[in-house]
């Protein structure tokens, strides 16, 4: 994260005038705003401007124009409406079919006529294409086109439909939907994305924020992706995704959905050579499974409504020159299973509560590399929590005063285990002597017979809130905020006899054709580790607070905004108990890993053209402070999983690694003899002193 000295003078500058405000947060709507004139062109103040749409549960939402005839109707969610303008003395005008996308400011205009109150000027004109207010850079995904697109329906996948969003690893039709990989734009790391459900950040913890948790794309209505251009009411400047998420509506309805893909379609570009090379099988997708079904409506109608979704998404990829014992192609298979549930309660005309729980079941069930053999060296993956909450309140206080509340949270508890009967009881003969690591070096990679990999649990959680206040009055919009968000990374590891073998040749015959196991000989070096570990870091605070003024002056828009920051992060107290090669080790907690505070000052300006807000002239200068949760605290602990190769030379000629580390009173380590003992194999007079402490 760029994070330098102290501003104080910023500091405190920005926090009176949030206060001032009271704090605030993220909104991510649309809106709809303009000006409205008399047949002369004088502008009209007081004009009544009331949208209305079936998308919004109190049904319509109304402001009046200020003193130049402007109005901002702001937090309308994606869809038709209908915008209505009236006053005493002239004639009403009533705007129609005007469709409205996620993250977009439409801009709707009226000429008022004098008549009597009973006459209704209805005209229905294609919606507007521009956003002349913003220089945000926004596209968005509707209904239609999230359905339609030949995707995995990731985010990840949807956003490579985005220009300017590349991807780390391609996701081709979804074969990449079970196992994540990263979007970035401009060259930004993953973890300067920002993903958020109805405005609210969800990110998760891992790698600064990189790792997202699983999303049903039929919770959504629109989902909106932002490159540039992003406001103060945001920290990091990577990819900006909104989804919009669905709330039910007045009428039942819903949908369901099923896609096949046999692997049968897939086409086998192994050559010969290739094949001479050593290629037997090469990477494949054997299918892709994908059902999903939604249901929505009213519980009371104008007053609570429902949504709910549910989703099978499994894959299966063949894995390079990877066989089971019986000779079949060696696959990775993994499924993610999720269902959600959301609720929109109109609790008074002006108050507004939705909230949705969304609990993810991800199975992982050979995770390897290639020339492995999956029945011993895969590992498991299951998910004792994955799972994203949130609750929002809105409040229209006045017609041009609304303030907001959330908070969101984001589990992505995962746990790795052996395959059944490999790993073994750290108090049993068999975990020291039967099922250590074993591994050949080869020009495509090492064939094991257990994994090589520790097993254990790792455990991100985080949490977000945001409040927020906006005061709108159509040529000047101040708004304020505070957000931010806090959690915690648990890690445990564990590993068979501490360490893993390697050999300099193994026969796979036998295991290929079913006869026998895989034979390794020529034992050169182990692995060892400091396990087993228990150990852990917290985010404290990673906080925000922020002014956006925006100022319409004719044509030409200007937004100006100023974010402060503050992170905090450290390592959490944890005692682990005493391996092999490690004695007993405490860790006390740790603050301020680090204790950064940094400004992000945003600035927009946005010129109308041509005044009939079909071309805009558009530009924004901006800082962003690099995302980080807890990876530089990690650094600080001392509890994390460290290896060390070491020369091993089978003295006995049992295909075990003897040989220890112990330790005197003052906790100084004593070693085996390697020379002289022949009971000590593993020459740890080249492992350094601190090792694993």
């Amino acid at each position: 994260m760029v994070r330098g000295k102290q501003a104080r003078g910023v500091m405190w500058a920005v926090l009176a005038a949030a206060l001032l405000l009271i704090p605030a947060a993220a909104r991510a709507q649309s809106a709809i705003a303009g000006t409205v004139k008399d047949t002369s062109g004088a502008v009209l103040p007081g004009v009544t401007v009331e949208a209305s749409s079936d998308v919004l549960i109190e049904k319509s939402r109304a402001v009046v124009t200020d003193g130049s005839g402007n109005y901002k109707i702001v937090d309308l969610r994606p869809g038709s409406y209908v915008v209505t303008f009236s006053l005493p003395g002239f004639q009403t005008v009533k705007r129609e079919n005007i469709d409205l996308p996620a993250e977009f400011t439409a801009s709707i205009n009226a000429d008022m006529k004098v008549g009597s109150l009973e006459e209704t000027i209805t005209v229905t004109t294609a919606a507007p294409t521009v956003d002349v207010q913003s220089a945000a850079h926004v596209q968005t995904l509707d209904r239609d086109a999230i359905d339609n697109l030949p995707t995995g329906r990731t985010i990840q996948g949807l956003g490579q439909m985005i220009v300017g969003v590349s991807l780390s690893l391609p996701d081709v039709g979804g074969s990449r939907a079970a196992m994540q990989t990263y979007m970035s734009v401009r060259g930004n790391s993953a973890a300067n994305n920002t993903v958020m459900i109805d405005g609210m950040v969800v990110n998760g913890l891992e790698l600064n924020g990189a790792v997202q948790s699983y999303f049903n794309d039929a919770m959504s209505q629109e989902m909106s992706y932002q490159t540039s251009g992003i406001d103060a009411s945001v920290s990091s400047g990577g990819v900006k995704l909104n989804m919009i998420p669905k709330d039910g509506g007045n009428r039942f309805s819903g949908s369901s959905q099923l896609s096949y893909r046999p692997g049968a379609w897939q086409g086998d570009n192994l050559t010969s050579r290739l094949k001479t090379a050593g290629l037997a099988v090469g990477n494949s997708t054997q299918y892709i499974y994908d059902l999903n079904g939604t249901e929505g409506g009213p519980i009371v109608r104008d007053k609570l409504w429902f949504f709910a979704t549910a989703r099978d998404n499994r894959t299966s990829n063949g894995i390079t020159n990877t066989f089971f014992q019986d000779g079949s192609k060696g696959t990775d298979y993994n499924y993610i299973r999720d269902a959600l549930g959301r609720a929109t309660y109109q609790l008074s005309s002006k108050v507004k509560l939705s909230g949705h729980y969304d609990r993810i079941s991800k199975y992982r069930g050979h995770d390897m590399q290639s020339l492995t053999s999956p029945e011993q060296s895969a590992l498991i993956w299951t998910s004792p929590n994955y799972s994203t909450s949130q609750i929002k309140m809105t409040a229209t206080l006045t017609n041009r005063l609304m303030f907001d509340a959330g908070w969101t949270g984001n589990i992505e508890k995962r746990n790795t285990s052996m395959q059944p009967g490999i790993a073994q009881d750290r108090n049993s003969a068999a975990w020291y002597a039967g099922a250590a690591y074993s591994l050949v070096n080869t020009t495509l990679g090492g064939v094991s017979n257990s994994s090589a990999t520790a097993y254990g649990a790792q455990w991100p959680v985080r949490y977000s809130y945001n409040t927020s206040l906006s005061y709108i009055t159509g040529s000047h919009n101040l708004k304020g905020g505070l957000n931010g968000t806090y959690g915690s990374f648990y890690h445990s590891y564990d590993a068979n006899a501490d360490l893993y073998q390697e050999y300099a040749n193994v026969d796979t015959s036998g295991y290929l054709n079913g006869t026998g196991p895989l034979v390794f000989t020529n034992p050169v070096s182990v692995v060892i580790r400091n396990t087993p570990i228990q150990s852990g870091e917290m985010l404290s605070k990673d906080m925000g607070i922020y002014v956006q003024d925006t100022w319409t002056l004719r044509r030409m828009t200007v937004n100006a905004g100023i974010r402060y920051e503050w992170l905090n992060s450290g390592v959490q107290g944890y005692t682990a108990p005493a391996g092999r090669f490690v004695p007993a080790r405490t860790v006390p907690t740790q603050n301020n890993l680090p204790a950064w505070s940094d400004p992000a000052p945003r600035f927009q300006v946005v010129y109308d053209l041509f005044g009939n807000s079909k071309t805009a002239i558009k530009y924004s200068a901006n800082r962003y402070n690099a995302a980080q949760t807890t990876t530089v605290a990690s650094g600080f602990n001392t509890l994390s999983s460290v290896t060390a190769r070491l020369p091993w030379v089978d003295k006995n000629g049992d295909n075990i690694a003897q040989g220890s580390r112990t330790f005197d009173a003052n906790g100084n380590p004593i070693i085996c003899d390697f020379v002289n003992d022949s009971s000590c194999e593993i020459d740890m007079r080249l492992l350094p002193s601190n090792f694993g402490m």
